[in-house]
């Protein structure tokens, strides 16, 4: 998973230009991706990333975005 999602970040920057603020994941990527990293603060998986975190249930495939703070609506749960 934290290879999945570091590919994504580098993917994003390269054809961005700046690096992602945001990481989406569903619950079940947000436990793995924390076993991964050994973490279980949430806080501390957001800044051993480097991103937020934001956990939306219905997701398939963890994605990362650039978003601006009054861009975060509350619809998902940030960690």
């Amino acid at each position: 998973m934290l290879s999945f999602i570091l590919a994504l970040a580098f993917r994003f920057e390269r054809e961005h230009g700046y690096a992602p603020n945001l990481l989406y994941l569903n619950a079940e990527q947000f436990r793995t991706l924390r076993g991964e990293l050994d973490v279980s603060p949430h806080g501390t998986l957001a800044h051993a990333l480097g991103m937020q975190v934001v956990i939306f249930p219905s997701l398939v495939h963890p994605e990362v975005v650039f978003r601006t703070q009054t861009a975060l609506g509350g619809r998902a749960s940030l960690h």
